[in-house]
């Protein structure tokens, strides 16, 4: 028995396991566990491992003198697997996956954690995505990872069935991702409960494609007690239901207690002898004993007081029992996969369509929030994102169908697989457009400042539909081929701050004037380049015509030559319905008019003075005198502190369609506040 160890051992083991943490990789070939260089049979002789809590989850892997003062406790018992059910990701845990290398002990890792899939509400979506694969990103580096479960007795009976869809896309995405990744092909599995007797479950996740079913299936088993049997513990039935299941199976948890005092009748551990005996051992890859540490269940093999250790009554009976194990193995290259039958999707008494909830996708979720004019304001709590995506949506698949999924029909908003912020955007902008009470006048909503869809989104927001019900076949390069940002924020800008009403009205008053009279100035360029190249050419014809059109053009040329360049004429769009007339061209803008004193001093002028009358007569002329072409007034401002209201150029008619794709489409700059005639 280990008593103990000192912090000098503690301290010689963890040096050596840096030293040296080569572990052979397991790998699954068939219905069975094999080390990957040798070709062994690997049979799992596991333990949960998990520290007590009454609050917040623990990291066990995170604190490597934890590690080391387990390490010999967990080699008395033979320990070659440990389950870990809440991994914090943002922490180290080299050192102590490196001292379970060394002892050669493999971990199986809960990817749930905090996050897990409702029975009664289940959802797969970012959220849920962006914590596992954060888990996954922490861990699969290490070559001592066995696997992953993504959900434990989740689906039990028939109404909470259609959950199941929502498990497996979470199963199909985390391959996904493991493989994109270029990470080792680590599996991923699920455990279900064998006292529910709900095995339709368990072939319900191996039907289907590869790509979608489970790797492995880990058996929650309780049944075998004290003077039990191998036919009334129900083992032999589990034996023979999986005898040709297409994955490794073993027992994810075991080990009954007989009392509710499990410290006054300690367990027996009697059913070890038969998962890896010669009954069981073609059909179940070994168990994991639940648990480790003592807490309010009495299922612990050692107490944990402060932070010392003490082996318990269960940790001899079960440390007695695994030593006497001898199971039958076979090698990776002697054994022929025979169960090549993939199950079917089960229908009776299951409730799960075989069609899962889309693929978790973040560029389709940022394609949609580009399109909005409502989104959620940036850092509302869970809570209160929760409760306004309830009033508005509900759990009813019929509201908001673009954000809900019903796995039993197998129907799924286009939209359901993104994040709460993002859903509950979409939720916000339909809301805001169908009542009465405006965007800006809301505490959780504000108007979108990045309302710019991109080209790339086209494609995506046509398949999705403008209600968000269709379905995405093609999707852009994704979230699965790269770490996943936490959507929410990576969407909002950060290194600005407009404001929930985007820019003042004076910076977009600044902003106008300023584009206009840039515009004013390169015209009045053009103009004066136009009116020199004119000049040289009526100069060379003018001189031999001046007698015969000398009278005509004497009565039309002006006194005062000031201000009639363009006339007196507004400027009007082409489609001027409903639209209201810009200030009139001020000709002051364009530079001065030519006087006569200053072209009689000019020598490229006419000698003659009926030609030289001309010349005046035709420079002066209005822009209505015949001519190759016709140069527009430009359009000056007027001043932003003055009466006259700015009309903008791409302002809306009154006949205008005001349909709600209308609306995204248009730009940003302006904005369009909500009127009864409107809506």
């Amino acid at each position: 028995m280990v008593s103990g160890a000192s912090l000098l051992g503690r301290v010689v083991i963890l040096g050596a396991a840096l030293v040296s943490a080569a572990v052979d990789p397991v790998v699954i070939k068939g219905s069975h566990f094999f080390y990957q260089t040798n070709g062994s049979e690997f049979f799992i002789r596991g333990v949960t491992y998990q520290t007590p809590t009454n609050s917040t989850p623990i990291d066990p892997l995170s604190v490597s003198l934890t590690c080391m003062r387990d390490l010999p406790f967990l080699n008395e018992l033979t320990t070659n697997v440990i389950r870990v059910s809440y991994i914090d990701s943002s922490l180290d845990h080299s050192a102590c996956m490196t001292a379970l290398a060394t002892s050669g002990i493999y971990v199986m890792v809960d990817l749930p954690g905090t996050v897990n899939i409702s029975a009664t509400n289940p959802e797969w979506n970012l959220d849920i995505y962006d914590a596992w694969t954060q888990t996954v990103d922490a861990m699969a580096g290490y070559s001592n990872v066995l696997g992953f479960f993504a959900g434990n007795n989740i689906v039990t009976n028939i109404s909470n069935s259609p959950a199941a869809a929502f498990i497996k896309a979470g199963v199909r995405d985390m391959k996904s991702y493991i493989n994109n990744k270029g990470y080792r092909d680590i599996p991923v599995g699920y455990e279900m409960s064998a006292s529910d007797n709900y095995d339709v479950m368990s072939f319900y996740m191996a039907c289907s494609n590869s790509s979608e079913a489970i790797d492995f299936l880990g058996i929650s088993d309780f049944n075998w007690c004290s003077n039990n049997t191998f036919l009334n513990s129900g083992y032999q039935a589990i034996t023979d239901e999986y005898a040709s299941y297409p994955v490794p199976v073993f027992f994810a948890d075991y080990g009954c207690v007989d009392s509710l005092d499990g410290a006054s009748v300690p367990r027996t551990f009697q059913e070890v002898a038969y998962i890896y005996g010669t009954q069981m051992t073609n059909v179940v890859s070994g168990g994991i004993v639940f648990e480790y540490f003592q807490d309010n269940q009495d299922k612990g093999l050692v107490s944990l007081i402060g932070t010392s250790i003490s082996a318990l009554p269960a940790f001899t009976s079960y440390s007695s029992q695994i030593a006497k194990i001898t199971p039958s193995s076979t090698f990776a290259a002697h054994y022929a996969i025979s169960n090549t039958v993939t199950p079917s999707c089960p229908t009776a008494a299951f409730s799960a369509s075989p069609t899962l909830p889309p693929v978790v996708n973040k560029e389709v979720c940022e394609c949609m929030m580009s399109s909005l004019t409502c989104i959620a304001a940036p850092g509302l709590s869970a809570s209160t994102i929760a409760e306004v995506y309830q009033n508005i949506c509900g759990t009813s698949t019929q509201n908001c169908p673009a954000l809900h999924g019903d796995g039993s029909t197998g129907s799924y908003g286009a939209y359901s697989m993104c994040n709460s912020t993002e859903r509950l955007s979409w939720a916000l902008d339909t809301y805001f457009y169908f009542n009465e009470t405006g965007c800006m006048e809301s505490d959780y909503a504000q108007i979108n400042n990045q309302n710019i869809t991109g080209e790339e989104c086209v494609d995506i927001l046509d398949q999705a539909g403008d209600a968000g019900t269709g379905t995405i076949t093609s999707l852009p390069t994704s979230t699965a081929t790269n770490p996943v940002d936490t959507a929410s924020s990576s969407y909002y800008p950060t290194s600005y701050d407009w404001g929930d009403e985007g820019l003042s009205p004076g910076a977009k008053a600044g902003i106008v004037v300023g584009v206009i009279i840039g515009l004013s100035a390169v015209v009045s360029g053009l103009v004066w380049y136009l009116w020199k190249k004119r000049r040289g050419e009526f100069a060379r014809h003018h001189s031999k015509t001046t007698n015969d059109n000398q009278d005509s053009r004497r009565s039309s040329v002006p006194e005062d030559p000031s201000g009639l360049r363009g006339g007196s004429a507004s400027i009007v769009s082409d489609d001027s319905r409903d639209m209201s007339e810009l200030p009139q061209f001020d000709g002051s803008y364009m530079g001065n008019s030519w006087g006569r004193s200053e072209i009689d001093s000019r020598s490229d002028f006419p000698d003659s003075p009926a030609g030289r009358e001309a010349a005046m007569t035709y420079l002066h002329s209005p822009l209505s005198h015949p001519s190759d072409l016709e140069i527009a007034s430009t359009v000056i401002p007027p001043s932003p502190m003055g009466s006259v209201k700015e009309i903008m150029p791409a302002f809306r008619t009154r006949q205008e369609d005001k349909s709600l794709a209308s609306i995204k489409k248009m730009t940003p700059m302006i904005k369009v506040s909500p009127h009864e005639d409107e809506r």
